[in-house]
């Protein structure tokens, strides 16, 4: 792994770009060299320090000719080959303005790069699609679920507003004989629905009237339980 200073995150550009430049230094197949010398020689020769690193005052250094030069290097080969492949598994936020790069390599990284096109070969499958027409596929059914989502949405609030209109007739007298007041549960009906319900409601009971409706969650949704108050013009206006 590897922390870098960036306040935001890596585009999938920039990440694909990282694994290009370390893939094609690896590929160069260049010799790399150690030292062991004083901490103040080292960063006077140029050599770089790991984000957050404690150093001694004597230091190994590893280089790579016209790559890099850092401190106690974690590479431990003496040629860039040797690390095989290079594949980046993720970047993410670690501080404020602290980002950090994990990457696996060599027999490691082919292992990852197996199970990732595990993955998508099930998908494809799955999805009846060929490996590089998943990503569109899963937008259209993302776009699908969506509609279906909001169809299934207003016809739960047509079905509100018509149990609700069999609640009208149910409504009492407010206090005092003024208006009318109704109290009801509709079971089944999300928030969206039930507020569509009383609006209705209160549409039908006129001017003062206040409705209160509740509903128990079904399915994914059991156990919740939803309230919708609505008031006429003429009762939200009282001060009380």
């Amino acid at each position: 792994r590897f922390d870098f200073n960036l306040n935001r995150a890596m585009t999938p550009e920039e990440v694909s770009a990282v694994e290009g430049l370390v893939n094609g230094w690896v590929a160069e197949a260049t010799p790399t060299s150690t030292a062991v010398m004083d901490l103040s020689e080292a960063r006077a020769a140029g050599a770089t320090a790991m984000f957050g690193e404690k150093y001694d005052d004597v230091v190994r250094v590893v280089q790579v000719p016209g790559v890099s030069m850092e401190l106690c290097g974690g590479t431990h080969v003496s040629n860039t080959a040797e690390i095989g492949a290079f594949k980046v598994v993720s970047e993410s936020g670690v501080a404020s303005g602290v980002r950090r790069i994990e990457a696996v390599a060599g027999q490691a990284a082919v292992e990852y790069l197996q199970r990732v096109d595990g993955v998508v070969r099930q998908l494809a499958a799955n999805l009846r699609v060929k490996a590089e027409d998943v990503p569109t596929r899963v937008v259209a059914l993302q776009d699908e679920l969506k509609a279906t989502s909001k169809q299934l949405a207003d016809a739960k609030a047509q079905l509100a507003v018509a149990k609700a209109a069999a609640l009208a007739s149910q409504a009492q007298p407010g206090p005092g004989g003024s208006g009318r007041v109704l109290v009801a549960e509709l079971p089944g009906l999300d928030g969206k629905a039930l507020q569509e319900a009383a609006v209705s409601l209160l549409s039908q009971l006129g001017d003062p009237a206040a409705v209160l409706l509740a509903s128990k969650g079904e399915g994914d949704a059991a156990g919740k339980v939803s309230f919708v108050a609505a008031l006429s013009p003429q009762v939200s206006s009282i001060k009380c």
